[in-house]
């Protein structure tokens, strides 16, 4: 009789905490909605989409999507594009897991692009520091407990959660979300280095875990879902990068052309249209002028304005 009424107390105290701790976190969440920034005035996602928001595109990817909007660039592109653009690329390399985060909470906050472009980079198919191990991908951004739940649900390591947790605190987002290297991307690359090159060859090899590439591979199958449900058509695009031969490149592009053809082939049988739904451009090896790259992976503002005239206003 008594270990019953133990475990019933154990019980009714352990839902009580669990009550408070819900409503404190309910309490602090969105606390920073009525901040809004500019895509090329921080680093944030949230800070910039706000709610209910319709954007003719919005581009997912790592530091080498978030060049398009640093600086004057957001301007440059939605001058030449003549469209609204949202940005939500990550740098610190962001992957397929907070690719899928961000574009989820964007969609869950009531906004819409009627087509979505994902930079994507080889390593973020093969690397734990780009996916569930990011450190990076949400210091600059308030919390949300639906972000926390996908925090969970996606099975991000509890340091991610607990760090997380910690954004609680801050206040002074205009400084904690603002570009640490402003006017990097009006250098030019002074020449192409092959000991460098080599070097992040070497680099990438060290980091990469090929038996993720499975498993990650399968977040594009989530994020193209999440696309569909919310009517945006999307189209993958592998930047180029100075250097010949990345590793893990070819067998991305293979992933790509074997996700997409499989999306395109399960509606075949429907009344659903899905033409240029689902598209993947392989332009790794294009725009091999060093002119055009602050460093061998970044485009600098030349490389923006030219990439989005020659390239990607055509595609879209």
């Amino acid at each position: 009789m008594q270990s019953k009424k133990f475990i019933l107390k154990f019980v009714i105290f352990s839902l009580l905490n669990i009550a408070i701790m819900a409503a404190l976190l309910l309490f602090f969440s969105g606390r920073n909605r009525d901040i809004k920034f500019k895509n090329w005035e921080t680093e944030s996602n949230l800070l910039v989409t706000g709610e209910n928001e319709h954007y003719d595109l919005a581009i997912l990817g790592t530091s080498r999507g978030r060049v398009f909007s640093r600086d004057s660039n957001h301007l440059t592109m939605e001058s030449v594009l003549g469209k609204k653009v949202v940005n939500l690329s990550k740098g610190g390399g962001g992957g397929l897991m907070p690719a899928k985060i961000h574009l989820a909470h964007f969609y869950r906050r009531g906004n819409m692009a009627d087509k979505i472009i994902y930079f994507v980079d080889p390593w973020i198919f093969f690397c734990p520091i780009n996916n569930e191990n990011n450190t990076f991908f949400l210091k600059d951004e308030p919390f949300e407990i639906s972000i926390l739940f996908d925090l969970i649900l996606n099975r991000f390591p509890s340091q991610r959660i607990i760090s997380y947790l910690q954004m609680i605190a801050v206040d002074d987002w205009k400084s904690i979300s603002k570009y640490a290297a402003p006017n990097l991307d009006k250098l030019t690359l002074k020449a192409i280095d092959p000991v460098k090159l080599e070097e992040a060859r070497e680099h990438y090899l060290g980091l990469y875990e090929y038996d993720k590439f499975e498993h990650y591979s399968k977040f594009i199958s989530d994020i193209n879902r999440l696309a569909k449900e919310h009517n945006s058509k999307i189209i993958y695009i592998m930047l180029p990068i100075l250097m010949r031969d990345f590793p893990g490149a070819k067998e991305v592009d293979e992933k790509l052309k074997d996700i997409i053809n499989k999306e395109i082939e399960s509606y075949k049988n429907s009344d659903i249209n899905t033409n240029n739904t689902f598209l993947y451009f392989n332009l790794i090896d294009e725009m091999q002028d060093r002119q055009l790259f602050y460093d061998h992976m970044h485009f600098n503002n030349k490389g923006v304005e030219y990439f989005t005239k020659t390239y990607l206003k055509p595609i879209l």
